[in-house]
């Protein structure tokens, strides 16, 4: 669908300054979005049973408890990027209200829209057709997948026509042919450990806010620091955005395994 409708819309409002494959991601987005909504309806699905379950004051809470956690999770990666000189501060780094904002607004939406599919109403159904293991990887594993499903070829500006889209969708799944092993290991047990959140929490606004710091942090990282290829360490990091990799994967596995043996499966104390 998005395929269909990006040149049409392109021709009548596009620029130079918004690419066409921009437009169709952005319309693959409003559909996944426009589809969430049907298939909760299909399912007899409510907001309060994916996991938006509390008040307003409890969530907002919830929120910032989650958010300061996940920086302390993701904080220690990136000191450790750091301190390896796998990451160095760039020469130009300046920190601005203006970057610290637009990274915070980018990780809250992009948090809630994933956080609302994969945790939400993927995880659900999953629950309710397996069991909360299968619910717990399988969620995961389409997680990671979905950041691999990006064009590795553009579609020529100039000569787009109504096919076009259908090019760019094709491109976007080729992109898995050069998927690395160890960005897939790091992006999976990073939902592997939101979907045990979501399982012990049973709220989705832990996994909204966990999720929005690291995209937080990744995006000011990023923005005011270079990647070293010369660090005797850089096997650390994997392709996909110079952050996450083994690192990140060994110290999420850790993570991962002390929440699940000391929170998710505690014994309940009985009298």
């Amino acid at each position: 669908m998005a395929a269909l409708v990006s040149f049409p819309l392109y021709e009548i409002v596009g620029s130079n300054e918004f690419e066409f494959e921009r437009w169709v991601a952005r319309c693959t987005l409003l559909f996944l979005l426009l589809s969430l909504v049907v298939c909760m309806r299909f399912f007899n699905i409510s907001l309060n049973s994916i996991g938006f379950n509390a008040s307003y004051h409890k969530t907002f809470r919830q929120l910032c408890t989650s958010f300061a956690i996940g920086f302390f999770i993701l904080g220690l990666i990136i000191f450790s990027l750091l301190y390896l000189d796998i990451r160095v501060v760039s020469a130009s780094a300046e920190i601005s209200f203006s970057l610290l904002l637009k990274a915070l607004l980018v990780g809250l939406i992009i948090a809630l829209v994933e956080e609302t599919l994969f945790r939400g109403l993927f995880f659900t159904l999953a629950s309710l057709w397996h069991s909360s293991l299968i619910a717990v990887l399988l969620s995961s594993f389409f997680y990671a997948i979905l950041h691999f499903i990006k064009p590795i070829q553009h579609a020529d500006q100039q000569a787009l026509n109504f096919f076009s889209g259908f090019e760019v969708i094709t491109n976007a799944f080729a992109g898995l042919s050069s998927m690395h092993f160890d960005d897939f290991l790091a992006l999976f047990i990073v939902g592997v450990f939101l979907a045990l959140v979501r399982l012990k929490t049973q709220s989705l606004i832990h996994c909204i806010g966990l999720h929005a710091s690291w995209i937080f942090l990744i995006k000011t990282s990023k923005t005011l620091s270079d990647h070293n290829p010369l660090s005797d360490w850089v096997f650390l990091t994997g392709q996909y955005n110079g952050i996450i990799g083994l690192l990140s994967f060994m110290w999420l596995s850790i993570v991962s395994a002390v929440f699940y043996f000391r929170a998710v499966r505690r014994p309940v104390s009985t009298v």
